[in-house]
């Protein structure tokens, strides 16, 4: 369980530094165009687009992670379990 936390924890900080650093990037590119900002609007629409790409895509990442952290305890815990039975089965026997 402290490795999922731990596992979560870490991609939520990564998918915050990249959309730290895209807002950076994109805030580089804005400018007064003369034509009453809309080269800046453009610009701002494809910085907000851009995270929520990367917003949905940590998303993304986090449900695959957690899926593969499950599905990995359960085949741990389904061994574990046959282990036990055959060490009954090796008693009685």
């Amino acid at each position: 369980m402290l490795v999922k936390t731990g596992l979560l924890k870490s991609l939520s900080r990564f998918a915050s530094k990249l959309t730290n650093s895209m807002r950076r990037l994109t805030s580089g590119i804005c400018r007064d165009d003369g034509y009453g900002g809309l080269e800046t609007a453009g610009a701002n629409k494809r910085a907000a687009d851009s995270r929520i790409t990367d917003a949905e895509s940590a998303r993304e990442i986090i449900e695959y992670t957690k899926s593969k952290i499950l599905s990995g305890a359960a085949l741990s815990v389904s061994g574990q379990a046959n282990q036990k039975q055959r060490r009954i089965i090796s008693l009685i026997q």
